[in-house]
């Protein structure tokens, strides 16, 4: 069938749109014909504001359930206002009658868009019998600031005098002796500072950083830990450790390795340190003591302690600078007249560092941790937000907060902060005011803005928030308030990259989740649990006196005697403090923090708290409700899906991270190869994807090398097998799973030049060279497997990828050239690694998925392989042995090659090692390793997504829902469920980008097996059903004509509902 499409769009925001938008945005547009198009989006999203991108993307669907609908042909309108949203009326793009049956991504094609406009736009569509729709709903865009030139407002920042007057006395400090900073390897030195105090301070901190591993304490009382080369400074709240009278203040510093040094030849290592006690008292005093000789010392086994020796300032080039100390938020604001009536008011802003923004004492917008995290070097995100209803008549201010954010962070188990560049933070703000006489107006941040400090005392993503409710300013936001105290702003340099519009849906807080209890694990000492490991914060909720201290320690696990375990955070501090302004009921939410967690350790909560104290709030980059369900005959398969979903959701933050507790939460590039495809299934990622791949493309360097983590954080490696290859692997996930080729087209250069880097260093074919940290079969219980070997599959997987993606875009010569790579690696590959009896190197599980997944083995010997890997499975007792870069394949090459009964048996496995073990010993989300429970605290994440790459194989091949490179993005679907008796039904739902596709089926203890399937409209679908020797397919006791594939009935079919049995 045909079917056209009509869009129109609309570039002005005036008194008709306004009409229009009220009048329920048809604008004349008959929206009542069952055939007219829906579920209209521009880029991935609905309604968009602020988009940079020169040629939108426009798609829509048809719920039709009339079957074999397809469509035929579109128009689309695209209009300045929604009164010209008629035929024949569009002002700015007619498309015309398009013959086509693509209804996603059709690319805009119109004049050039300008700058901060809205356009409207709407379509229809013909069926293949030339029966047309009514024109949709209309829709709109809004276009960014698409020059350099449109952005008038500067970067500011907030005056740095307190951190530079905290920073200007210290020293680098050794135990005093002939070689007083040099000492062997795991030698310990003590140091010491006694404070004076007359009464209680109203705030403390320990601020320290050395040259190898630290624990501190006060008065006896922990004050916090650094290792694995920790170089900037850390800084802990020590207030409630401090006592009126004499206090002191112990370091134990441990010579260690630290990230820039290598060991000399005598094995005697730099061992200093550099710190700062600094008090602030009721009545606004500040007393610093910093490191210096009155920082007594000696070696831990000498009780001969002497003043310090101070051996080097900071940044005098004797040891690398570590930066500023952690300093507080600042609070910016300025104040701005309106007299006229507004039609349209937008705010575009950005930052380095974390903002929050206000106009008139009300927050503008729900998104949280902006902007986004990117590598600022290259790219800093701006976010657009329609304040039209919060501009005033009179006199409006505007204000905003600045936390450190990824910029300002610390960042990586080495603990740098301003990776990116150096401080101060900044912010930068533009509100653009159009008048219903055509005027406008135009407030951007200048140096007369006015700043302060924040409540917020300490604000970094690892070690979590300070907030001193005692320090808020009533009103600041508002107009009436009086900044006369407040400083000038200082101009700041702009980042050297390029300003873009935000991409995709913001991060923020999508639901809450309440404590399902909470002990009293020692006295004053609560530890709640959420019942589910989470990411986000926790809302506090309390009434207590004025400067209570109310400390949240977050942890994913708890030790036995019910206290939390946070040795696997190493030194991400994730805490939160609050401290009680009192006079009535207080609420505190994190502002500039995130931490993964499931219990919640909670002191010096004033009273006794309930499950009521803490509300959980969970923080994602994903749309709130996920695109695949699943439910099967299995409560652990159930339960598989739904710690994916709970894993993604708190790793899709921004970028896709590993890990969201501990020390790095970094887009480490292999985790997210092997998962996208799972996490496509799960949730609507595809304009995440498109951020994120442009993250991985600003990332590449010069020569083609692609990091193992992007945004790239130095100093942790690139070009790892599986890790760089992300850059091909998940663009072609994504093209298969959305089918729109700007994942190709998008990166298709990059994808070249990551080829080229890998084949430019390795002639012979075995990728040995350019592997950086070649991490192989990444935690595999066996890790027997050869790193070339995991490294030349995974260039054979992505040369077949790019032929198919080559083949797609109709890049003919790079079809041939990427199948001629791919064949020459089948012939390298056989001649290093397989033995003439169909063993793969050493035989373990991952050599022979890999061999055959990747089609690397002479055909003949393909069957012995299978035996090999069946008979390696049986060798370990049924249980799997592979690691990140095995895994996702596993499953599938056992079904593939009529193993399907293995591959079910290691599903269901619950004994170690399998996904069935995580859950059976507590797991909401999935595991880093196979056996967390047990291993190695320094790096054990228990929430981390790539082993959860399985569930694609439960979408693919138990629900049965899968597409192909023919029909990519599920234009044609193959609904394959591969039946075993020990799982006698699944059910699959999948939101694709035409509809959603359902598979639901059973099979009774006689045999008989029934499939019930809807395939949305303007798709087909190739439907395969289990096959006995004399077994028809059966539609209401029809008989359906089908083909026979081997043990398979397939039929194929158009759109629409249907019941099929087989009997």
């Amino acid at each position: 069938m045909k079917k056209l499409l009509f869009v129109v769009v609309v570039l002005a925001v005036g008194a008709a749109a306004a009409w229009w938008w009220l009048a329920g945005g048809r604008a004349g547009i008959d929206a009542g014909a069952p055939n007219t198009p829906t579920a209209l989006t521009v880029d991935h999203r609905v309604d968009p504001l602020g988009i940079d991108t020169a040629t939108p993307h426009l798609s829509w669907q048809h719920r039709i359930a009339t079957r074999n609908w397809r469509q035929g042909a579109y128009q689309i309108l695209v209009a300045s206002d929604p009164s010209r949203l008629h035929d024949g009326q569009a002002d700015v793009w007619d498309s015309g009658r398009t013959p086509s049956d693509q209804s996603h991504g059709i690319g805009y094609a119109g004049p050039a868009l300008e700058s901060g406009r809205r356009y409207y736009w709407t379509v229809r569509t013909w069926d293949v019998d030339d029966v047309a729709s009514s024109f949709a709903p209309a829709s709109f865009w809004e276009m960014g600031l698409l020059q350099p030139s449109d952005w008038q407002a500067q970067w500011i920042a907030s005056d740095d005098a307190e951190t530079a007057a905290d920073r200007a006395d210290i020293r680098w400090v050794a135990v005093n002796g002939p070689d007083a900073m040099r000492m062997p390897l795991g030698t310990e030195s003590v140091f010491r500072v006694t404070v004076d105090l007359a009464g209680k301070p109203a705030n403390a901190a320990l601020f320290l950083v050395a040259r190898g591993d630290f624990t501190a304490t006060v008065n006896g009382r922990p004050a916090g830990a650094k290792t694995r080369s920790w170089v900037a400074f850390d800084r802990e709240d020590i207030t409630e450790s401090l006592v009126a009278g004499t206090n002191e203040i112990e370091v134990r510093l441990k010579t260690a390795l630290v990230a820039d040094a290598t060991a000399p030849a005598d094995g005697r290592i730099p061992s200093a340190l550099a710190g700062l006690v600094k008090i602030e008292h009721e009545d606004g005093r500040i007393e610093r003591f910093a490191s210096g000789p009155a920082w007594r010392s000696r070696l831990s086994t000498s009780f001969d302690e002497q003043d310090s020796a101070v051996v080097a300032a900071l940044g005098d080039g004797v040891f690398p600078d570590p930066g500023p100390l952690p300093s507080p938020a600042s609070l910016f604001r300025t104040t701005f007249e309106v007299s006229k009536r507004v039609q349209s008011a937008r705010l575009y802003a950005t930052a380095l560092g974390s903002y929050r923004m206000f106009l008139n004492g009300t927050r503008v917008g729900e998104d949280v941790l902006t902007p986004e995290f990117t590598d600022y070097r290259d790219r800093v995100v701006y976010q657009t937000y329609d304040v039209t209803a919060l501009v005033r008549s009179g006199r409006n201010a505007i204000g905003a907060m600045l936390g450190d954010g990824w910029f300002g962070s610390a960042l990586s188990w080495y603990g740098n902060r301003f990776f990116f560049g150096p401080g101060p933070l900044r912010f930068m703000a533009q509100l653009d005011i159009v008048y219903t006489d055509g005027t406008r107006d135009r407030i951007s941040t200048d140096p007369t803005w006015k700043t302060t400090a924040s409540p917020v005392l300490h604000s970094e993503i690892y070690a979590g928030e300070v907030y001193d409710a005692r320090r808020e300013a009533e009103g600041w936001q508002t107009a009436a308030f009086d900044d006369a105290g407040w400083n000038a702003a200082e101009p700041a340099p702009g980042p050297a990259g390029t300003v873009s519009a935000q991409m995709t849906t913001p991060v923020r807080v999508t639901e809450t989740i309440a404590p399902v209890s909470v002990t009293e694990q020692a006295p004053g000492v609560f530890v709640f649990d959420m019942g589910q490991n989470m990411v986000g914060w926790t809302r506090l909720d309390v009434d207590g006196p004025r400067g209570a201290r109310v400390r949240l320690r977050y942890a994913e696990r708890l030790e036995p005697d019910g206290a939390i375990y946070r040795d696997n955070f190493r030194n991400a501090n994730a805490t939160g403090i609050y401290v009680l302004k009192g006079g009535g009921h207080e609420q505190y939410t994190p502002l500039f923090s995130f931490y993964g967690f499931r219990y919640v350790e909670v002191t010096g909560f004033p009273g006794t708290p309930t499950t009521a104290s803490l509300t959980g709030e969970v923080v994602t980059s994903v749309t709130a409700e996920p695109t695949g369900r699943l439910e099967t005959s299995s409560d652990l398969v159930n339960r598989f899906w739904q710690v994916g979903l709970w894993g993604q959701k708190g790793n899709f933050l921004s970028v896709p991270t590993d890990c969201p507790q501990r020390d790095e939460r970094l887009g480490w590039t292999g985790d997210a190869g092997v998962f996208w495809r799972t996490g496509a299934y799960n949730f609507d990622i595809e304009a995440f994807t498109r951020k994120w791949m442009l993250d991985v493309r600003d990332a590449q360097s010069p020569a083609g090398s692609v990091p193992n983590t992007v945004p790239h954080v130095p100093d942790l490696g690139d070009g790892a097998p599986g890790w760089g290859d992300a850059v091909v692997i998940v663009p072609w996930t994504s093209w298969m799973q959305y089918g729109d080729r700007r994942f190709i087209d998008e990166n298709w250069d990059a994808m070249e030049r990551w080829m080229a880097y890998i084949a430019d260093g390795n002639p012979d074919f075995i990728r040995r060279q350019r592997v950086g940290w070649n991490f192989g079969d990444w935690l595999a219980p066996d890790e027997r497997t050869s790193q070339a070997l995991v490294g030349t599959a995974y260039w054979a997987l992505i040369a077949d990828q790019m032929a198919q993606m080559a083949e797609a875009t109709g890049r003919d010569e790079a079809v041939g050239r990427y199948r001629t790579l791919h064949d020459t690696l089948r012939s390298a590959f056989q001649k290093a690694f397989v033995k003439p009896d169909g063993q793969v190197d050493v035989g373990t599980q991952t050599s022979y998925v890999l061999a055959l997944n990747m089609r690397l083995l002479p055909e003949a010997l393909v069957p012995r392989a299978v035996e090999h890997l069946v008979q390696a499975i049986e060798a370990r007792n049924g249980h799997l042995s592979t690691g990140f870069l095995g895994t996702p394949f596993l499953l599938f090459t056992l079904a593939d090659h009529g193993r399907a009964d293995v591959a079910y048996q290691l599903l269901l496995n619950e004994s170690f090692p399998s996904w069935g073990y995580m859950i059976a010993n507590g797991a909401t989300t999935w595991w880093e390793r196979w056996n967390s429970d047990t291993s190695d605290p320094a790096m054990n994440s228990y929430n981390h997504y790539a082993f959860g790459s399985v569930v694609a194989w439960v979408y693919r091949y138990v629900a049965g829902i899968d597409t192909s490179a023919a029909g990519p993005g599920f234009k044609h679907i193959v609904i394959h469920p591969h039946v075993d008796a020990r799982l006698p039904h699944a059910r699959g739902e999948y939101d694709s980008v035409y509809g959603t596709i359902v598979s639901d089926w059973s099979q009774g203890e006689d045999g008989r097996f029934t499939l019930q399937v809807t395939i949305p409209a303007n798709t087909a679908a190739s439907v395969y059903l289990p096959a006995g020797d004399q077994t028809q397919v059966y539609e209401d006791d029809q008989v359906v004509e089908s083909r026979r594939d081997g043990a398979t009935h397939v039929v194929e079919i158009g759109s629409g509902s249907y019941v099929f049995e087989v009997r």
